[in-house]
């Protein structure tokens, strides 16, 4: 059983991978994994042909990448298209079984049908810009990401469920695991 976590920024994705971890269950990120690929040369190298000016050093200044990328939807294809490749590789080289991936991208890099089940995470947008000015973005960054990101309804399309967030923590956490255990046990 290979189960996508798939939503906005925002939304409580990283949370019900939490959740999948707690219960066992063997999890990938995708985030996690473009941040192991941002400390690999190669890969490093690949951005700096294409975004000179965001790699200093042989380090990729990330929140110049991010700038960029989450203003311009050219940039933001060249940049999925080194980065997707390698992600969905890595997701592809993982045999276990019930395997969790937090994939936020999972349209864009073209895995859907690599997965028997997706798990939309919802949650209303105010509470997403509240969540994101918590960890730090300003409204307008928090906006500009949201505003680059797949609209919802499209989303759902995909999702064969959904975990609305729109509660608490322990809301969320409980559905999570609910809908985890019937789905991977």
């Amino acid at each position: 059983m290979k189960v996508a976590v798939i939503g906005g920024i925002g939304t409580g994705k990283s949370e019900v991978l939490r959740v999948a971890r707690e219960m066992g269950l063997a999890c990938l990120s995708a985030d996690e994994i473009n941040a192991d690929l941002l400390r690999n040369p190669e890969h490093i190298a690949r951005i700096a042909a294409r975004f000179p000016d965001c790699v200093v050093c042989g380090v990729v200044d990330k929140p110049r990448l991010a700038s960029l990328v989450f203003s311009d939807s050219e940039s933001r294809k060249a940049l999925n298209a080194i980065a997707h490749p390698e992600i969905v590789k890595k997701i592809s080289e993982c045999d276990a079984d019930p395997l969790v991936v937090e994939l936020p991208l999972l349209l864009e890099s073209g895995m859907k049908d690599a997965f028997d089940e997706v798990i939309l995470v919802t949650a209303p947008r105010r509470a997403r810009l509240k969540r994101l000015e918590g960890r730090g973005l300003t409204s307008e960054r928090a906006r500009a990401i949201m505003r680059a990101q797949l609209p919802v309804f499209l989303l759902r399309r995909a999702a064969t469920r959904t975990i609305d967030n729109s509660g608490s923590l322990d809301e969320l956490r409980e559905a999570a695991h609910d809908l985890l255990r019937l789905l991977c046990e």
